[in-house]
């Protein structure tokens, strides 16, 4: 699946879906971008483990190992470090699952290959989705809803790509109904299993989503059987 993100990371906040500040862009040199890369490491480890709120300015610098001025010049703020984790994530993982126009095998293997390109993303960028579930259950009071539109635009993103992939196995239309019912069922199966994952460390995600491929089947099946009724 291609996953276009189109975010940009500027000085200090961020410009993502849109909203941007008005300070020139900084062109980090090499010392720069790897300082960069600890300070979302660490705030990403914060975050997740954690929580939103124990994720100062303060702790992340501990985490991480930088001086303090080096967050303020790269990211402004405490919720620009956290826009920065966000953008960072979304780009990381949806370059991580691939793209098909069309359908391998039968409609389960095109799904059970959909499904574990996804796992296999979700296992090599883990805080990435754990932020995206306690966000979107419980999103941060500060940040002027900007991260509840991060949030937001990746689940739709998510759908979206789940809808045309749905499609192409099933040789349906990705805006109809009942593909969109059956995206929405994956996008909320996987939710369930990592969240399962996350409490249990002897599940994997594979495991548990094994019979989500045949699963998808069969309900796109089966509303297809009622609608004809």
């Amino acid at each position: 699946m291609n996953w276009n993100v189109n975010y940009k990371i500027v000085n200090g906040p961020t410009s993502l879906c849109g909203m941007s500040d008005e300070r020139a862009p900084v062109t980090p040199n090499r010392r720069g971008v790897k300082s960069r890369e600890l300070v979302l490491d660490a705030a990403e480890r914060v975050m997740a483990t954690e929580g939103f709120e124990a994720a100062t300015i303060n702790r992340v610098v501990e985490e991480a190992g930088v001086p303090l001025s080096s967050v303020y010049h790269y990211y402004g703020s405490k919720d620009g470090v956290l826009l920065a984790v966000m953008q960072r994530g979304v780009e990381r993982f949806f370059a991580d699952v691939p793209d098909y126009d069309r359908r391998s095998g039968t409609p389960v293997e095109h799904l059970r290959l959909v499904i574990s390109n996804a796992v296999d993303a979700l296992e090599r960028n883990p805080n990435f989705l754990r932020l995206i579930i306690a966000f979107s259950v419980q999103p941060p009071q500060s940040g002027d809803g900007e991260i509840g539109d991060v949030v937001h635009h990746v689940r739709q993103l998510a759908l979206m790509r789940l809808r045309r992939q749905i499609a192409i196995a099933c040789d349906d239309n990705p805006r109809s109904v009942a593909v969109d019912r059956v995206a929405r069922l994956a996008l909320a199966a996987v939710d369930g299993a990592f969240v399962a994952v996350s409490a249990d460390q002897s599940l994997s995600l594979a495991k548990i989503l094994d019979l989500l491929p045949a699963a998808l089947v069969a309900a796109r099946q089966a509303l297809n059987q009622t609608s004809r009724s």
